[in-house]
């Protein structure tokens, strides 16, 4: 039997790659952060199951270990499960498990043919997140006090229309928030008692999403979000730094929102605005330090992306975005308003329906950034991923 050349040979599978899929088969990346703020995204298949795995990294523009300041690489991604068997009123299930956290929420009630639905929902974080406690020296972040933070959430809503096409979620939660020391947690520093909390929540969205069902993508439309939650809490215990420790206090009100707005510009090109915010008291110290989200009292967070498909397989998303916080400074005698700016842009392959290799870097300004490490905090203003998506049964 003759075979094809070396050279011959990796051409043809270079070229099966390519036309392998008749169709871009992208999804919208679950977050844990996203499926704990937008209520009801909107999905083009009932059922899937998905997964992403790969390397995630953080680059500072100098390094300096004293301010967590190190290039670091870790592992990165999810498992993700959509399940809604019978979208004319049947459960809806979305389970999902990743570096960054883990959600179970189970819905019932049909979003179209309804006045409300019913909400389950339990999440938390008990690995790889982190209190970042400190203050801007000009751009420079100067922590503090880093620790470990793990929580947990369980809640109960129930939703209603209260407009065209607006739903507003009621509900109740209980939760706890757990902390330890780490290699980097400064010995002066004291960290907080663990907590438990309880409290009531409100949440509205309006959703007018369309999902383009042959790419699984939003292309045009909105969907805005607000939520604003009270919460109680038992902790009594003063935390900081030796000197000058505090106390939380025992409620508060915090809210924020988010926005997606998805504008088609050609066939295969889409603007897509999307802006995060919220706000919380000055003395809402573990909230406002948690470095799963821009530290600050209040913070904003916009970003303008244009999604491009290159062709059937190949897809191009550079992006622009602005962050501001309010953040306090180094004495909490005052506040700072701080500015960032950044770019950046992802790379998609898609083979198949079921399988793609994605490629992302981002620059921000803001050195203050999510954590990527498991067991210990870090920050940097550059930051890459490269990793793989898998969807079995597609």
């Amino acid at each position: 039997m003759s075979r094809l050349p070396r050279k011959s040979s990796f051409s043809v599978a270079v070229l099966a790659l390519v036309f392998a899929g008749s169709l871009t088969a992208q999804f919208q990346t679950p977050t844990y952060r996203d499926l704990t703020v937008v209520r009801n995204r909107p999905w083009a298949r009932n059922e899937f199951l998905e997964f992403r795995a790969g390397v995630l990294g953080t680059i500072p523009s100098g390094e300096d270990e004293g301010r967590l300041a190190t290039r670091e690489f870790g592992i990165d991604g999810h498992a993700f499960l959509h399940q809604n068997k019978n979208p004319s009123g049947g459960p809806s299930i979305d389970a999902y498990v990743g570096r960054d956290g883990a959600y179970f929420g189970w819905r019932e009630g049909n979003l179209q043919t309804q006045r409300g639905y019913t909400r389950f929902e339990v999440h938390g974080r008990q690995w790889g997140n982190f209190v970042r406690e400190g203050f801007y020296n000009s751009d420079n972040f100067v922590p503090v006090g880093s620790y470990r933070m793990r929580d947990w959430r369980a809640s109960l809503s129930f939703a209603t229309t209260i407009g065209e096409g607006i739903k507003a979620e009621f509900g109740g939660f209980y939760g706890q928030n757990q902390f330890d020391r780490y290699g980097d947690t400064s010995p002066s520093y004291t960290i907080p008692e663990n907590y438990n909390v309880w409290g009531v929540s409100i949440k509205a969205e309006e959703n007018k999403l369309e999902v383009d069902p042959q790419t699984n993508l939003a292309f045009r439309g909105s969907l805005f979000s607000l939520w604003a939650d009270r919460e109680w809490n038992d902790n009594n215990g003063l935390f900081g730094t030796a000197g000058r420790e505090t106390s939380l206090p025992a409620a508060v009100i915090r809210g924020g929102g988010h926005l997606e707005y998805y504008a088609p510009y050609t066939n295969t090109g889409t603007f897509i605005l999307q802006v995060d915010g919220a706000v919380a008291p000055d003395d809402d110290r573990v909230w406002i330090y948690d470095a799963s989200k821009p530290v600050g009292q209040i913070y904003g967070d916009l970003r303008v992306d244009y999604r491009w498909l290159l062709s059937n397989t190949l897809t191009f998303r550079p992006r622009f975005q602005v962050q501001y916080i309010k953040i306090a400074n180094e004495f909490s005698t005052s506040t700072d308003n701080k500015f960032f700016v950044g770019g950046g842009a992802e790379l998609r392959f898609d083979a198949s329906e079921s399988f793609a290799i994605v490629l992302e870097y981002s620059y921000l300004s803001n050195q203050s950034r999510e954590p990527v490490l498991i067991d210990r905090d870090t920050i940097g203003e550059h930051r890459a991923f490269l990793g793989v998506e898998f969807r079995p049964g597609l």
